[in-house]
Parts: structure tokens; sequence; C-alpha cells
């Protein structure tokens, strides 16, 4: 009624992510597709590179690598362009997601180094968290368990320092594991006991 084109653009994303949400893959890329439209139309280039990076981890859930990789990089450049730090920490771990699930572990770690570094320069604990966690993951399949309990450490220290439970309970998970497969049962019954009680 307004005419509030990036108004109505960040409506129609948010309904396309409510469609995601619930699995309603036509519904959520209908809608942001409508919204990338209007920014297009608007030149709006962050809400270009936040519907090319919505569009992309839809292609992604659905198994389309080749358009998941398309629109994270169209969203990369633009963050780039911007110098939109956040942003470009997350395009780099979504791609590294990707590289990871294709079995190509070298850059894996480039992607995830690149978005732990950002990460890291702009102190944004709760994202230097994730990135440490997926890191100690590449690590725990490559079968060195003194580096993958060492970033899965530094990942539970910061989800602590931020009482962030739902991770500290991922992170209490992933180190039983390890101890697990080590044959340390006590410790092992530790961390899952931890992880439980959080749950």
């Amino acid at each position: 009624e307004l005419n509030d084109k990036k108004g109505m653009a960040e409506s129609y994303n948010n309904i396309g992510l409510i469609h995601n949400n619930q699995g309603n893959i036509p519904l959520a890329l209908e809608y942001y597709a409508k919204s990338l439209k209007i920014r297009e139309q608007i030149n709006d280039k962050y809400g270009m590179a936040t519907s090319y990076s919505n569009i992309g981890y839809v292609h992604h859930r659905q198994s389309n690598i080749p358009l998941a990789l398309e629109y994270y990089a169209k969203s990369l450049k633009l963050q780039e362009e911007l110098n939109d730090k956040k942003g470009m920490a997350n395009s780099y771990s979504n791609i590294g997601v990707i590289h990871h699930h294709q079995g190509n572990i070298p850059l894996t770690l480039e992607y995830y180094g690149k978005s732990l570094r950002l990460r890291e320069e702009l102190n944004d604990k709760k994202g230097m968290a994730e990135s440490y966690n997926n890191i100690g993951v590449i690590h725990y399949q490559q079968g060195n368990i003194p580096l993958t309990l060492e970033y899965y450490g530094k990942s539970l220290r910061l989800r602590e320092e931020l009482n962030d439970k739902k991770g500290m309970a991922e992170s209490y998970n992933n180190i039983g594991v390890i101890h697990y497969q080590q044959g340390n049962i006590p410790l092992t019954l530790e961390y899952y006991g931890k992880s439980l009680r959080l749950r």
C-alpha cells in the first residue's frame, strides 16, 4: 500500500524463511525470488546478498550442489564488494560445508579457516565457536585426535562463556564421542552426562 519496496522485499524474504523452515521448498523459493527481484530493482546490495545466500541454502538442502555454490558465490561477491565481514564469514563457512560434504578436505579447511579469521577479527564469539567446532570435526574425520580435542575445547570454552547451552551440549557430546572411541569410559559418561543434563 505504501509502495515500501525495501519493506516488501524483507517481508517476502521472511515469508520464504517460514516456508523453508516448514520444508515447503517451492513456496520458499517463490518468496525468496520475489524478495530478490525487488532488491535487484532498488539495488539493495546487502539485501541481494542475503537473498542469494538464502536461495543457496535451499539448493544446498536439496543437494543441488552446483546451484548452491553458484548462489553462495554471488552472495560472497557482493559481501566482499561491501566489505561485509560478518556476511563473508558466513559465506565462507557455507561454502566450506559444501566442500566437506563433497569430501574435499583441503578446500573445506581453507574456507573454514577464512571464516574463522574474520570471526576472530570481529570478535564474533558465537561464530568462532561454530568455526572451531567445524574444524574439530574435520580433524576427527582425519583421525587427528589431539587437534580434534584442541578445537572442540576452544569451541566449548566460548560456548560456556556465552552460556550457549545448546552449543555446550553439542560440544560435551562431541568430546564424549572421542573419549568413548579411546576406551575411556569414565570420561565418556562424564561428558555424555553433561550433555544430557543440558538437553
